[in-house]
Parts: structure tokens; sequence; C-alpha cells
């Protein structure tokens, strides 16, 4: 699979802000995986996917933010950028039947 690019819109009306800093509100951690959870589940249906070592080096706010799906020999670097910077990353491992950990 080769690399895959796009957006995620994070809108001020998602469901899961209601709680989550009603005044300020912050996107979930969980909220902003499942985004990149479901692009590779689109493209996988049968995966099993796992995931590991996601970084928040600032908080994700309600907008349109840009990201990056890249293979590596793990499952996929995932990388979420606002205004061309990386604001979260991590990975999401992909388990082959008879891995072991899956």
């Amino acid at each position: 699979m080769n690399n895959i690019t796009g957006t995620f819109t994070f809108p001020a009306d998602e469901p899961a802000l209601a709680d989550h800093f009603p005044d300020s509100p912050v996107i979930p951690g969980t909220v902003i995986i499942h985004s990149f959870v479901s692009v590779l589940r689109e493209l996988m249906p049968e995966a099993t996917l796992s995931v590991s070592k996601f970084r928040f080096k600032s908080f994700i706010t309600p907008a349109v933010y840009s990201y990056s799906i890249e293979a590596k020999p793990f499952g996929y670097a995932c990388t979420l950028f606002k205004n061309n910077a990386k604001t979260v990353t991590g990975r999401i491992l992909v388990h082959t039947e008879g891995d072991g950990d899956a």
C-alpha cells in the first residue's frame, strides 16, 4: 500500500466535545486515533490493527487538519499536521494470523 494523505475535519459540533472542555473545546485523543484507524479500516477491512506510541504535541481544536499515513515495516506511521507542523504522531500496527500479539 502506498502512502496516504488527506484531511480530517473535526467540527465544533462534534458530539464528543459536549463534555470535553465546553468553553474551550479540545478534540479527544481517541477521536483523533479513531480517524486514523478508520482510514486504514476502509482499505483493510479484515486486518487486525492496534495503536502504539501516539504522542500529542499540542491541543487539537475544532478545525481541518492535514494528515499522512506512511507504510513502514512495523505497519503505518501516522502524522497529523497543523500549519505544516507535526501535532500528533503515532503508529498503527497490522497483525497477521499467527503473530501472537493480536
